[in-house]
């Protein structure tokens, strides 16, 4: 009886330890998914051994671990430095899963986004030599004043302003060390505080610091970030600014006036007066072209440097979730949208200010604006329907 009680307690002990095992691997297969590391191993394997003919280098990433702050790096303390970092990470994963941060951020077809940006590249290659853009001229040479180079996170940046800058601008302070509550609550501008971690580079550091990271840029519509240039820094210009100022000086000079009287009373210029100012200062310029408005191939001269990823406003979201992932990121940073832009801003509202235009205002600022258009693959058909084409009469 004895024994045959014996038999009976194992077989329940096996059944229990069968079916806790049971239970447990849902939860394991969940942790997998809601965790980005199987995802970014496999997509970081990927991407590595894809081919990379035709592009001009492969990209090599160095994953670089960084101790949370009041961690030395010294001496005996590496095991302990290594654990602290394994419990940080873990941390991280578990909050990003917990708000469910990772859910979509690598959920993109790597293979497809790697063509993607080796057909930009390509095409930027190519209209660059079209054109002779990658060739100095007396007034036309490298420009790196406006790139930051993080050099931990193996990440170069030309900052376009009106492409998602305010946007990535946070993350280049998140990345220099800044704490979100800081950034949260700071007065400074956030440039200001990016250039006190990321001086500027001269050309050969810049070429120098490519050569070993992951360069981006990020572009928009010639047209469209004209427009959100327009309503950012002439329509809702801040008081007592420097645009508000420059915005009387276009009234004062370009509102027409019908029996003494302005024919619009707007306190600001209008889209037609601001492009008029404008036109004007590229035939005759009398200071440096605002850096809101300057085209992108004048401003990040992309002709003379190499880029691994072109992100566009348009495919923001894919393209720097693919960003983050080739990069490394997704502990850092995430993708996010600030400084939106004010008012209403769609593309309706960009073909009813361009339809306020003459014939030769949209012409002119075609030619302004052609490289761009040709570099980065923009099409200009939507605001020339009913007008003459650029180079027409």
């Amino acid at each position: 009886m004895k024994g045959l009680n014996r038999t009976k307690c194992r077989i329940a002990r096996r059944l229990f330890l069968f079916f806790a095992t049971l239970s447990i691997i849902p939860f394991t297969v969940l942790y997998l998914v809601t965790s980005d590391h199987l995802y970014r191993f496999r997509a970081a394997y990927n991407y590595a051994t894809s081919s990379t003919n035709g592009s001009r280098h492969q990209l090599q990433f160095h994953p670089v671990h960084h101790p949370p702050p009041g961690i030395l790096q010294h001496g005996n303390g590496h095991q302990q430095q290594q654990q602290q970092h394994k419990r940080h990470d873990l941390l991280q994963q578990q909050k990003a899963a917990k708000n469910g941060t990772n859910s979509n951020q690598y959920l993109i077809d790597m293979e497809y986004m790697k063509h993607r940006m080796e057909n930009r590249v390509a095409r930027l290659n190519e209209k660059c030599a079209e054109y002779r853009l990658n060739e100095p001229k007396q007034n036309y040479k490298p420009k790196a004043w406006e790139y930051l180079i993080n050099r931990d996170y193996h990440l170069v940046w030309c900052n376009v302003f009106k492409a998602a800058s305010t946007s990535w601008m946070y993350n280049f302070n998140l990345l220099a060390g800044y704490s979100p509550e800081f950034l949260r609550k700071t007065k400074d501008v956030p440039l200001q505080l990016a250039r006190q971690k990321y001086p500027r580079p001269s050309v050969d550091a810049l070429r120098e610091a490519i050569n070993g990271s992951i360069s981006f840029i990020i572009v928009r519509h010639p047209f469209e970030r004209l427009v959100s240039a327009y309503k950012d820094k002439i329509q809702y210009a801040l008081p007592n600014s420097h645009h508000q100022k420059l915005g009387i000086r276009i009234i004062q000079k370009y509102r027409k006036v019908a029996k003494g009287q302005p024919w619009n009373t707007q306190k600001y210029p209008t889209f037609a007066e601001f492009v008029n100012y404008m036109l004007d200062e590229v035939r005759h310029p009398h200071f440096e072209i605002d850096m809101h408005w300057i085209p992108v191939t004048y401003f990040c001269t992309p002709c003379f440097f190499h880029y691994d990823v072109i992100a566009k406003f348009e495919t923001l979201e894919e393209d720097q979730n693919y960003l983050i992932s080739v990069g490394q990121l997704g502990n850092m940073i995430k993708p996010q949208w600030k400084n939106a832009g004010k008012g209403a801003h769609t593309n309706d509202v960009v073909l009813k200010l361009f339809g306020e235009l003459e014939d030769e205002q949209v012409r002119g600022l075609y030619e302004y604006y052609k490289f761009d258009f040709e570099l980065f693959g923009y099409g200009v058909e939507d605001y020339l329907k009913g007008r003459s084409p650029p180079g027409g009469h």
